[in-house]
């Protein structure tokens, strides 16, 4: 060891300063990356073990890996935790029996450690806490929310009724990027919210979103929106249904990317209800039935006589006559009969009541773009790639097509639908590219499974590359040019196979029994102990 650390000041010593400078850099640049590779190989693989955390479910988390010396790592501007794979599942089970992360606000928990003497005044406060947390993570189930914030108005209970204000609410949503709630959704929320809480209706509920908009709550204009979106909607479902319906037909026939179908409804959203009664007078029937009869007969005095005054005054009045005429008395009998019938009849009638749907269907256009055929045409150059040449569709063909959009879109022509298709030749710049494989994620999915086996394998591959392409050349170049280098190298202890090439290269010149001779002269005390071995053997 002596004897090599001395070659090896020697072999520095002799070197000029550019080269000492060069060594120096290169040493330190190999120890540094070993370093480093031995540190980034030996690193804990961080993996997430909560994200989209609020700043007080951070804090909690970060306290209680602090208090179990669990190193984390921060990232997401704080919203997400990281630590070693190997105990994400175990602090996840932990975490979950510590009621963490607790989400947006406290929960039904604050009430876990009730204190003593805490008057109505707290824990109606704590309830109303309460029920803003537990709504608020009700909330934040639905995909399309990333957070959201509740704040409820519970007026007090008095004995008058007319005293009493109604209770409200206001939700604030933090929607993630690129979502967006329907109004399905939002009404949804509003009758969650509504429902959650006695006395709260749902017009007093108000929600926005974290830009300011007005998604639900007093807004007369608010409802005539929701109803103008929901009729767009509902008129772009109805035209993508009918599009896909003759564009995946056309396709299975010409091929993929060979048509383009562009469908347009026109829809009547006017609501029509209709009411209708009509009497029947074939249909008759007796609701009810009324007789009455009435019948006399006997003898009685027939009244007789002259008519008038006089007769009917008594007689010495003053003008009236002394000597009435006599009496003549005539009886005779009488017969009298009364017959009175009613009848009430039961006129039939049929009262039917139409309801029109919803959206009526008044017309519909459709345009369709087919592409033609391409035919490869013969070029002079044998190794040129292939050219291509658009070929129209027959008329026959174009007629197939149309008979078989309309009958896809249902087409009438008594309500005034049109349908147009054209042979249109499509860019063909791409006709010659190969398509491309689809991504199954079977790559993604093996590396990320054995990343550390490729780790290791970067690291070796490194060393390989750094000794061929770095280490060696460079001490190559250092040991070409001194004449001194290259006695020190001769001074250091032969290989085997040195001493067998100069063996050979005097093989040709000196005969062995010479050879012999120059080994005993070299050297005659070890020469003299081989020769008496070779005696004894």
């Amino acid at each position: 060891m002596d004897k090599a650390l001395g070659q090896l000041r020697t072999a520095i010593a002799t070197m000029s300063l550019k080269k000492k400078i060069s060594l120096l850099l290169v040493v330190g640049l190999m120890i540094g990356g070993f370093v480093y590779l031995i540190s980034w190989s030996g690193r804990p693989d961080y993996q997430n073990l909560y994200v989209n955390l609020s700043a007080e479910d951070a804090g909690l988390i970060i306290e209680r890996l602090k208090g179990q010396q669990i190193p984390y790592r921060l990232a997401g501007n704080g919203s997400c935790i990281q630590v070693p794979a190997e105990k994400v599942h175990e602090l996840r089970m932990v975490m979950a029996s510590e009621g963490l992360p607790q989400g947006a606000g406290i929960g039904f928990e604050v009430f876990d450690n009730a204190k003593l003497g805490m008057t109505e005044f707290l824990q109606n406060v704590n309830y109303q806490r309460a029920l803003q947390g537990e709504l608020s993570r009700t909330i934040n189930q639905i995909d399309e929310i990333e957070s959201s914030r509740l704040h409820l108005v519970m007026p007090e209970q008095t004995l008058f009724v007319e005293a009493e204000r109604p209770a409200s609410a206001s939700v604030v949503l933090k929607l993630k990027p690129g979502r967006h709630l329907n109004q399905n959704q939002i009404q949804g929320i509003v009758h969650l919210v509504s429902s959650s809480l006695a006395g709260l209706e749902p017009e007093n509920v108000t929600v926005v979103d974290n830009r300011g908009k007005l998604l639900a709550g007093r807004d007369e204009a608010s409802s005539e929106q929701a109803l103008s979106s929901d009729q767009f909607v509902y008129q772009r479902r109805m035209e993508t249904t009918l599009e896909n319906r003759v564009k995946t037909m056309l396709e299975e026939v010409l091929g993929p990317n060979k048509a383009i179908v562009r469908v347009s409804c026109d829809l009547n959203f006017v609501r029509h209800e209709e009411t209708e009664e009509k009497f029947l007078p074939d249909n008759q029937v007796v609701r009810s039935e009324q007789l009455f009869n009435e019948t006399t007969s006997g003898q009685g005095n027939l009244p007789m006589g002259v008519p008038g005054v006089r007769a009917n005054t008594e007689q010495g009045a003053i003008g009236t006559d002394v000597n009435p005429p006599p009496v003549i008395s005539n009886r005779e009998s009488t017969v009298f009969q009364k017959h009175d019938q009613t009848k009430n009849y039961e006129i039939g009638k049929v009262v039917s009541r139409k309801v029109m749907p919803f959206a009526t269907l008044q017309r519909v256009s459709a345009a369709v773009i087919v592409d033609g055929t391409y035919a490869p045409v013969a070029t002079k150059k044998k190794k040129a790639a292939p050219e291509w040449q658009y070929v129209a569709r027959r008329p026959e063909e174009m007629q197939q097509f149309e008979r078989i959009v309309k009958r896809a879109i249902n087409y009438s022509e008594a309500r005034g639908d049109a349908v147009e298709i054209q042979n249109i030749p499509f860019e063909t710049s791409q006709v010659d590219a190969a398509p491309e494989a689809p991504d199954t994620g079977g790559w993604g999915t093996a590396l990320k499974r054995y990343q550390f086996v490729f780790d290791f394998l970067l690291v070796g591959l490194f060393i390989v590359m750094s000794f061929l392409f770095l280490v060696r050349p460079l001490i190559k170049w250092l040991t070409a040019d001194s004449p001194s280098n290259g006695e020190i190298i001769r001074q250091l202890p032969k290989t085997v196979g040195e001493l067998e090439g100069e063996y050979n290269r005097g093989s040709g010149q000196v005969s062995f029994m010479d050879q012999a001779r120059q080994m005993i002269e070299n050297d005659g005390q070890n020469s003299v102990g081989v020769m008496k071995a070779w005696l004894k053997q």
